[in-house]
């Protein structure tokens, strides 16, 4: 899925791909740009139909496999897909695409392996920070916290009263109820998002691995190897807000404290809220919080 993330920012997409790393890839295929990017993108977001998705293992073995299968795909399975996905009316963009599939499915598999390329070293560097955000998705998932971990993933994932929001796609579907979720780190960007939600309402939910911009620096072991628990899992100013609601605390003490604003407070406080970690009462002119038995117990479980 990194893959996928990297090629939607060479394809114009904003991943929040540094720069040069986004002109060295663009530079290396530049001849393949235009047979692959438009129908893509059409609508401004990535698109890529499910013939086109790559697995992939922690040492990238099967995505050099999955770009092969994608140059062999047989041209009729791909206008099939295509046929499938848009209800028999495929947009005009995919009409060269239609002329001549096995062009298509050379060119996206080279950008493909050529975005791999650049990536590998980096895909190396990133397994400590990789295995961290393993461990701090799986805390989040026993200790009930998933909400604060759902509603923080990516600038273009909202998350609230159980909704989880993803940047629009097309064509359009329903809402789907989820029924079961992958979550993937992405060393790409920071603003990074890959999501596919299957029929059977499993999604898979690509979004920017932390510690990132700490990895393109160069860092080969995530800063902090041994810091407080309840900040890796929520946070710096979620771990900190959680620890003040042992006693009833009002939103602007809180704000004057924290050195933030009104509004940054009261952002995190409400997706504290929708977690079951805190709640909030007016007393009068002022905006209390205090902690729920579910925010004791993942302080004490974190502790």
């Amino acid at each position: 899925m990194s893959v996928l993330s990297l090629l939607a920012d060479t394809f114009g997409v904003p991943q929040g791909v540094p720069a040069n790393w986004r002109r060295s890839l663009r530079a290396a295929c530049p001849d393949r740009l235009p047979d692959v990017a438009g129908p893509l993108t059409s609508t401004g977001t990535l698109h890529v139909p499910r013939l086109l998705w790559m697995g992939g293992d922690q040492d990238g073995r099967s995505v050099r496999e999955e770009t092969q299968r994608i140059a062999e795909t047989a041209p009729e399975a791909l206008i099939a897909d295509l046929g499938r996905l848009y209800d028999g009316k495929v947009p005009p963009v995919w009409r060269k695409v239609i002329d001549n599939p096995s062009r298509f499915l050379i060119a996206y598999a080279a950008m493909a392996r050529t975005v791999w390329a650049s990536l590998a070293e980096l895909w190396q560097r990133s397994k400590p920070f990789l295995e961290r955000e393993v461990g701090r998705i799986g805390v989040a998932s026993v200790t009930g916290a998933m909400g604060a971990v759902l509603a923080d993933l990516s600038p273009r994932i909202s998350f609230a009263d159980g909704n989880l929001v993803l940047p629009a796609n097309a064509p359009r579907t329903p809402a789907i109820q989820l029924r079961r979720m992958t979550l993937t780190p992405l060393v790409s960007g920071s603003r990074a998002c890959v999501h596919r939600v299957d029929p059977d309402g499993h999604a898979h939910i690509g979004y920017p691995l932390a510690g990132l911009g700490r990895l393109l620096r160069g860092s080969a072991a995530p800063e902090g190897s041994s810091a407080d628990p309840l900040a890796l899992t929520l946070g710096e100013l979620r771990a900190v807000i959680l620890r003040k609601g042992t006693q009833s605390v009002s939103m602007g003490t809180l704000a004057d404290m924290l050195h933030c604003t009104a509004g940054t407070v009261t952002y995190h406080c409400r997706q504290l809220e929708q977690a079951g970690l805190l709640s909030r009462e007016r007393q009068g002119r002022e905006v209390r919080i205090s902690r729920t038995l579910r925010g004791d117990a993942l302080v004490d479980a974190l502790s």
